[in-house]
């Protein structure tokens, strides 16, 4: 079960400490029944209970409720605990795998993992605690119903099992239910994604507004079916207790009399104990649908976690490492480059290749061609961000071994068209003031933007300019290959003149090698390079200044 091997990796000995509180509190539970039910009998009998009923009743309650509280509380801990660790440990495992890997998975399905399933195990471990404590709870009653009846526990064991027979068959559907609905949830959160994002184009196009919204209306059907079904095999488990319940206090009420010697004396004392063994049953059943529901989502996460591994990770450090060797590269030769894009069902839909490419350090590449033509697939393949399904990669002369390509990525700083802009300067803690704000003056950007506490002081603004602010993180991190995909595309006449004219001309002199994916057909002159594509595969390459119109 997953969530035991989850419950596993927490330290053992605040697993025993917890488990002993647990089990003193289920005990003090079971000797409040006793004690009560004892005071019963003095009362029927016309007595008052001694300073020994009272004495053992208020020591019962206090060990009941410190043990129980604490019990409760170092469960909270620890299950945060292994919260936090599953969190950053699934971090940890997306930063360094592979952009495709995470593509396959899906932004929606992380997204569910990660927030709304970690939050039910948040709530369902310390309910867990809390059943474990009324199973205890449950086997002193039973003991002690023993104890009364012999008759009365085989006619309570006969209920138990009937419900337990019935409670296998809904968990098994409910089971079901609940990966279906996690499913669902991911697909529900892609689609708030393409909402929320493409919030412009649905107000522009108002046919595409009523198609999504068709499909946003059809998916949330779908969900209310499955949450429907869900509630139904949920009420289902929690009208079980009152089946069984009813079940055995009808055998006891009319059955017993017939068959059973002393009825009369015991049945005062029998009903309450049976009611006090089917309390502790009828929590623990029904919680059970949130361990269900955890125990879904844990498989998840854990399967998630499988195909993280599987894909294969490399840490930072490890990457930095690589790309020492790499720095004081003259040139970067890709032969052969095939990179085929699938769709769902596995089938080809467009490939990139095969091409060969060589960057010489401090030369100025410009990529050109029509839109789809496979310009920023190529990009990322230089990059070592997709993994090429053919070909190689040599520096200096040298083949680059596959577990080597990230030390290659070292090299690279890109500005892509769908980029991200961080809300502070990760990896850039240490950065100059003055460095940054002579680039934020470049951009002419100093009535907009101020650089405090190690970032931006706001990120509201144009797509231009934010683009303006993710290039000065760019330039800042001085590494020796650039990569821009069409950054000039948002830009005014003004800036668009300052980025080709000035900016790269910057890069240049101080020795970096710069590929620029643009439209500009009227700078193209100043690449050392013009390569044009077309279908993925390279049409033509000439010198910059044979482009001269």
């Amino acid at each position: 079960m997953a969530v035991r091997k989850f419950i596993e990796r927490a330290n053992r000995a605040d697993l025993k400490k917890m488990a002993l509180l647990t089990v003193v509190a289920g005990f003090s539970n079971a000797l409040l029944i006793v004690v009560i039910n004892q005071v019963a009998i003095l009362v029927a009998e016309a007595k008052r209970p001694s300073w020994l009923e009272t004495s053992a009743f208020l020591v019962a309650f206090i060990l009941y409720y410190v043990c129980n509280k604490r019990a409760l509380l170092r469960a909270n801990s620890i299950i945060e605990g292994l919260l936090k660790d599953l969190r950053i440990e699934i971090v940890d495992k997306l930063r360094k795998s592979e952009l495709r890997t995470v593509n396959d998975i899906g932004r929606g399905k992380l997204y569910s993992l990660l927030a709304y399933e970690t939050n039910h195990l948040s709530v369902a471990f310390p309910l867990l605690v809390e059943s474990f404590q009324q199973a205890v709870l449950l086997a002193v009653a039973l003991i002690y119903l023993a104890y009364l009846s012999w008759a009365a526990l085989l006619i309570f064991l006969f209920a138990i099992l009937t419900g337990i027979l019935v409670y296998w068959s809904i968990n098994q559907s409910y089971s079901d239910v609940m990966q279906k609905v996690t499913d669902q949830q991911a697909r529900m959160l892609d689609l708030f994604g393409d909402i929320l994002h493409g919030s412009k184009e649905l107000r522009l196009n108002s046919k595409r507004r009523e198609d999504i919204s068709k499909t946003f209306a059809e998916e949330s059907r779908n969900t209310e079916e499955l949450l429907t079904s869900a509630g139904e095999q949920w009420t289902m488990l929690v009208l079980l207790s009152a089946f069984v319940m009813y079940l055995m206090l009808g055998i006891v009420a009319f059955i017993f009399p017939h068959y059973v010697d002393d009825h009369g004396a015991i049945i005062f004392q029998l009903i309450p104990t049976l009611l006090f063994c089917l309390a502790p049953l009828s929590k623990i059943v029904a919680q059970s649908p949130m361990f269900l529901r955890a125990n879904v989502g844990l498989q998840g996460i854990f399967s998630l976690e499988n195909q993280l591994a599987a894909a294969g990770q490399v840490s930072p450090a490890l990457a930095r490492k690589k790309g020492e060797k790499f720095q004081d590269f003259q040139t970067i030769s890709y032969s052969d480059i095939v990179y085929n894009y699938r769709d769902a069902g596995g089938d080809i839909s467009f490939t990139s290749g095969p091409w060969d490419l060589t960057l010489n350090r401090g030369e100025l590449i410009f990529l050109v061609g029509g839109n789809g033509s496979g310009k920023s697939t190529v990009l990322r393949l230089i990059s070592g961000l997709y993994q090429r399904d053919a070909g190689q990669t040599a520096v200096d002369g040298r083949v680059v071994p596959e577990h080597d390509i990230v030390g290659v990525r070292e090299l690279f700083t890109a500005l892509f068209s769908d980029f991200h802009l961080f809300d502070r300067f990760y990896g850039l803690e240490t950065v100059n003031q003055q460095e940054v704000d002579h680039y934020i003056e470049m951009m002419e950007m100093t009535d907009k933007v101020k650089f405090v506490d190690g970032g931006f002081s706001q990120l509201q603004m144009s797509t231009g300019q934010r683009k303006r602010l993710a290039l000065i993180v760019a330039l800042l991190e001085d590494r020796p290959i650039y990569l821009f995909d069409e950054w000039s595309a948002e830009q005014d006449v003004h800036f668009r003149e300052i980025f080709y004219t000035r900016i790269l001309a910057d890069l240049k002199a101080k020795g970096k090698t710069v590929v620029v994916v643009t439209h500009d057909e009227r700078f193209w002159h100043l690449a050392d390079r013009v390569i044009k594509f077309d279908m993925g595969q390279i049409e033509w390459e000439r010198p910059g200044a044979q482009t001269r119109q």
